[in-house]
């Protein structure tokens, strides 16, 4: 058996949940093939196949292509190893296949990946004996998605005869919304890595974020010519016989009725349903075999233009954002106050607004940084508090920094004191005593704000820190927006701090533990931090009990921290638009820069 690194392509087996209980049992008796090589298909590290095949005395033969599964962000091609040499034990070139995850790109990458394994495996159908146009695709779970795709969306050169799908994630939004208050880990984590492969939440009126979603539900895309399909899903499936169901309906419905969904007992997904149930694979294995005959296949539609384009597009985020609240009103221009915009590093969102007036005598600085749930709002939202500090003789600026879809934390913290430092070293310029920058933060910018406060203390950033509703707990707010009473505001924080993270809460994954762990102010707390005044309102749908807990920590470290609390459900800018509050940060302000 020989092993090397080139280039693959052929049948597409997916699978979702994670490497452990979806890869099928190992087959012992599975003789070894002919010929086991390893090949790229693309640049990326993730864009390579391993192709098992044997050389037919006469003619060609069918393949079939295995995409591995892992909630699109884990899994791998080895991991279906001995189901591959089985298949090609018995007539098939067998392609397992990788792919970048969720986490490497957002979608439609780990589709777009698929599609040109299958068509690399077509150029090359040659070397393997295989004929392209009996191909078939298995996939499970995640790897299901990516399979049913293939049979509903793939142009004529990833064009496909059949496709199986193991506990298939027909719809990902349905994953998504069917889980909002999932206590079992496995539909959580579904509904989370729906979010993270997305690369938004799915709110109403975000278009841009609904029609991804849409791109990504399989039975979307149903029409007349898409190959038969076999779904099989358990009775106690964490993906529903629904998945399979909803794609059925929509095949009949474009004039394809050669679709079976099947529910066997018990609760096993994905792969792990060729080990509770060993009779499947064989099973699959005459399926595929009815279909991948000699026979014409009719040309399957094309894909709209219109959509592709929506699916590809970047999204944009809005300037505006109910994390933000009310905006505080602008003041009438003061004589001499000027306001400039510069760049405090390479990407378009390192950007920071100055707002102040000449002077001789160095002055504190004020850095202001906006909220919009990590995930959209704009240092424009600070506009008018900003004047108002230049007009008392402060020096103001407002930041932007990278979204939690644009970069996955700790980008925003590194952008947080990056432009703390481009203050600092231009004081002179503006007239700034550099050892008095205040940072005050709303919501997700309260929380990049304390986080600068407690993280940058060998620095001296930072003189002191306020905040308005601060998310300085992400892991708590997580599991506030689980809770089956969780407000729109609350759930879509939860995804937010999914999509900063870039992955779920589980203590079992320790890098990913390690970022949760990260995100949390007071896990940086020591002594010599900067005194910190925090406020919510009483009935915030940021609680209180965030910054109590931060206050705590900064306490026991002889940190000064001060909490108010307000009547009210103001979030954010609108408690700051408040008169009292205002003017009592500001005389916060004035006695600790």
């Amino acid at each position: 058996m020989r092993k090397r690194t080139l280039l693959r392509p052929l049948l597409v087996l997916a699978g979702l949940v994670g490497a452990g209980t979806l890869v099928p049992l190992a087959i012992s008796q599975a003789a070894a093939v002919e010929h086991t090589e390893t090949y790229r298909y693309g640049s990326h590290a993730r864009q390579a196949l391993d192709a098992y095949w044997n050389t037919p005395k006469e003619g060609i033969q069918p393949g079939i292509v295995i995409v591995h599964g892992g909630y699109w962000n884990s899994g791998r091609r080895t991991d279906w190893k001995s189901t591959a040499e089985w298949y090609a034990q018995r007539g098939f070139a067998v392609f397992a296949v990788d792919h970048r995850y969720n986490t490497d790109a957002p979608w439609p990458a780990p589709r777009d990946d698929l599609y040109q394994a299958i068509t690399w495996i077509k150029s090359h159908a040659g070397t393997f004996r295989l004929d392209r146009d009996r191909i078939a695709v298995i996939g499970s779970q995640a790897g299901g998605h990516l399979a049913t795709q293939a049979g509903t969306h793939a142009g004529e050169a990833a064009r496909v005869r059949a496709v199986v799908g193991l506990s298939a994630v027909v719809s990902p939004e349905r994953a998504y919304r069917e889980a909002q208050s999932a206590t079992d880990a496995a539909r959580r984590a579904l509904r989370d890595q729906s979010l993270i492969l997305a690369g938004c939440t799915p709110l109403s009126g975000e278009r841009y974020c609904l029609n991804r979603f849409r791109d990504m539900d399989s039975a979307a895309h149903a029409g007349a010519g898409d190959p038969p399909m076999l779904l099989i899903h358990s009775s106690g499936d964490a993906v529903p016989a629904s998945h399979g169901e909803s794609l059925k309906q929509s095949l009949a419905a474009a004039g394809v009725h050669d679709v079976t969904v099947r529910t066997v007992p018990g609760s096993a997904s994905g792969g792990s349903l060729l080990s509770a149930s060993p009779e499947l694979r064989t099973q699959i294995l005459e399926w595929i075999r009815s279909r991948t005959g000699a026979r014409s296949v009719p040309s399957p539609q094309a894909p709209s233009a219109g959509r592709e384009a929506l699916a590809h597009a970047e999204r944009v985020p809005s300037s505006r954002t109910d994390d933000d609240g009310a905006l505080i009103a602008a003041r009438t221009p003061v004589t001499g106050r000027v306001e400039r915009t510069f760049s405090y590093g390479p990407h378009r969102r390192h950007k920071i607004t100055a707002y102040f007036t000449r002077s001789k005598t160095p002055r504190p600085a004020v850095v202001l940084i906006h909220g919009g749930y990590w995930y959209e709002g704009d240092k424009s939202s600070y506009a008018g508090f900003a004047r108002q500090l230049a007009d008392k003789g402060y020096a103001a600026f407002a930041i932007n920094y990278r979204l939690n879809t644009q970069a996955r934390w700790a980008a925003q913290r590194r952008d947080v004191l990056t432009a703390l430092r481009w203050v600092r070293s231009r004081a002179a310029r503006f007239a700034v005593d550099p050892a008095r920058i205040v940072v005050v933060g709303n919501s997700a910018g309260g929380h990049l704000a304390s986080i600068a406060g407690t993280h940058s203390t060998s620095a001296r950033l930072v003189k002191a820190v306020a905040a308005t509703s601060p998310v300085a707990n992400p892991y708590r707010a997580y599991l506030d927006g689980q809770k089956p009473n969780a407000s729109a505001q609350k759930r879509k924080l939860r995804d937010a701090a999914v999509l900063l993270a870039g992955c779920t809460p589980n203590r079992n994954r320790p890098a990913c533990w390690r970022r949760w762990v990260d995100m949390v102010s007071f896990q940086h707390v020591s002594s010599g931090d900067a005194p910190m005044f925090l406020v919510h309102s009483k009935r915030d749908f940021v609680p209180p009990v965030h910054s109590a807990q931060l206050c705590r920590h900064l306490r026991a470290r002889s940190v000064k921290c001060t909490r108010l609390t307000v009547a009210g459900n103001a979030h954010g800018m609108a408690v700051l638009s408040k008169p009292a509050v205002r003017n009592r940060l500001l005389k916060w302000i004035k006695a600790n820069a």
